[in-house]
């Protein structure tokens, strides 16, 4: 299936050549369609042929969000989730559910909303099981592997549809399936109950074998949002208390200290081991983080410092420079992937009402700088020429880069 994106003025369009001619029901059913996540498209002729035309303004294609984000379990959910409400739709509008595209190249993400797309493409030939398993294959490569309960669930629902049990309506009963396994094996325990198997994190210490198991159930409870980090650490002290005959000591309320000898050895691999805690991992480590303190010594700060300059670079590769009138800086290119928008996330940010939150990207591949607009609402145009969704085009030294209505300069 060849695809073609084509923007006109302030519209973005994906163009398919049409393979099946819908029948007057269908056409009137489509026409009066309630506002849901798939996509129905425009037929358009030209020289005899037919087209189908979708408009996805604002909107990107998920291979080309997965390019800078991380496959997490959350958006493993947002896109299932879109699949088994778009199967919903077209069974209630009496529509088959055959004909939305399974492809990350035809799904699309509002990056405002976060709202999952489908295409529906009538006559499509490949049947909606094989279209489904294909797909997930291809999540499968994309998988933020460090997500427990990402690489759970995907290779659950993967299982299954390979093994022809699933059906996508039952597709958010099954995103359940990993967590209702889990509650199914045991009741909530409190500190004294015992798991089967220790964290490898704990290993590292040298605890006894019932502290271990002790340690296991705070770890676990922790996962389940039963217990706080406070108790986790109150048991780390309670039991470096024990094992160092209390030399170790506790830290002095307000000491300044450090991590120092095997307890920070121990503290890293608390970190690496096998349970995953949720939340924000920055901080939670910041937390966990001393359990050994010394006093610091006073810096002896000298009066010429030492600077290694050797991963600095001296000369940014490249630069966009400002020339519009909303007075704000010009973008430093120092990356070979670089992303340009209003958000706070990207590379270059233009804090402009006109500019999308992901507007553009600038990709170098040997001395060559590229410039793609990633399906922006006001477009990206260089030298003049309004720049189509995924179609890059080289930029020439001193030409003029349009981000919507904001000018700027390459040199």
């Amino acid at each position: 299936m060849k695809i073609q994106y084509i923007r006109k003025l302030t519209a973005s369009y994906m163009v398919l050549a049409q393979c099946e001619e819908l029948q007057e029901w269908e056409k009137k059913m489509i026409a009066h369609a309630p506002k849901g996540n798939i996509v129905f498209a425009e037929c358009v002729q030209e020289n005899g042929e037919k087209y189908l035309w979708y408009n996805i303004t604002g909107k990107q294609a998920l291979d080309v969000v997965l390019e800078t984000e991380t496959f997490s379990y959350d958006m493993l959910c947002n896109v299932l989730n879109g699949i088994y409400e778009a199967v919903q739709q077209l069974e209630g509008m009496l529509l088959p559910a055959q004909s939305i595209l399974l492809s990350a190249e035809s799904i699309f993400v509002d990056y405002r909303t976060r709202q999952i797309s489908f295409c529906y493409y009538p006559g499509n030939p490949m049947p909606l099981p094989e279209a489904f398993r294909t797909f997930m294959e291809y999540l499968l490569t994309r998988l933020d592997h460090s997500d427990e309960r990402a690489v759970k669930a995907a290779y659950d629902i993967y299982g299954q549809s390979s093994a022809g049990g699933v059906e996508l309506k039952e597709l958010k009963s099954l995103l359940l399936m990993p967590y209702e396994k889990d509650e199914a094996k045991t009741e909530p325990e409190s500190l004294d109950d015992t798991e089967p198997e220790e964290p490898e994190a704990y290993a590292a210490v040298g605890q006894t074998e019932q502290d271990g198991k002790r340690d296991a159930s705070i770890w676990k409870q922790i996962f389940r949002g039963e217990s706080t980090v406070q108790e986790l650490l109150a048991a780390v002290w309670e039991k470096l208390w024990k094992t160092t005959g209390g030399a170790a000591g506790r830290p002095a309320g307000g000491a300044a200290g450090r991590v120092t000898g095997k307890a920070a050895a121990s503290g890293d691999k608390r970190r690496t081991g096998r349970w995953k805690i949720g939340g924000n991992m920055k901080n939670m480590q910041k937390e966990q983080e001393p359990f050994v303190f010394e006093p610091e010594e006073e810096e002896h700060k000298s009066a010429n410092p030492t600077v290694l300059l050797a991963g600095i670079s001296q000369k940014p590769e490249g630069i966009l420079r400002y020339e519009g009138t909303g007075g704000y800086s010009d973008l430093v290119i120092e990356k070979d992937n670089y992303v340009i928008g209003s958000a706070a996330e990207c590379d270059g940010r233009i804090p402009s009402a006109t500019v999308s939150r992901r507007h553009a990207k600038i990709s170098k591949k040997g001395a060559v700088f590229f410039i793609e607009d990633l399906n922006s609402s006001n477009g990206t145009r260089v030298g003049g020429e309004l720049l189509n969704y995924k179609t890059g085009m080289s930029l020439q030294k001193n030409e003029v880069v349009m981000f919507a209505d904001e000018k700027f300069r390459f040199i």
